[in-house]
């Protein structure tokens, strides 16, 4: 039995990454963070809107200390999902304010603009 195909990249639908900052008076769970975005999304626009964004969490790259992270979302969808995240106002009975700090296109962009999270090509001395 052989595998399926995968699509060629130009056949995949477009995504994108969105780079945020967990401003708080308290630090934020991973967990808590997951479950208050999916709320403001599904109050903001409804079951099938939510579903339509194709929005994922990068679990990897959320880091509790500085309270970064990336979503992944749509091409299309990216406004939706900055207004879900601006509708946060409150995360396990502390205030909080999502800062966005940019759009890219691909993890490894997003690591190295707004997550400030270096890999060994950068330090590479150029000649």
């Amino acid at each position: 039995m052989s595998s399926p195909k995968l699509l060629p990249p130009t056949m995949r639908p477009a995504k994108r990454y969105i780079a945020f900052e967990i401003i708080s008076e308290n630090p934020v769970q991973y967990s808590e963070l997951v479950n208050t975005i999916w709320t403001s999304t599904m109050n903001f626009l409804g079951e099938f809107g939510s579903s339509e964004l194709n929005m994922w969490f990068v679990h990897n790259l959320y880091d509790e200390k500085t309270q970064k992270g990336l979503i992944k979302c749509s091409h299309d969808s990216v406004e939706h999902v900055r207004v879900a995240l601006s509708l946060i106002q409150i995360i396990s009975e502390s205030r909080v304010i999502v800062k966005i700090m940019g759009v890219t296109g691909t993890i490894k962009s997003a690591r190295t603009k707004y997550l400030s999270i270096k890999d060994l090509t950068s330090f590479v001395k150029e000649e």
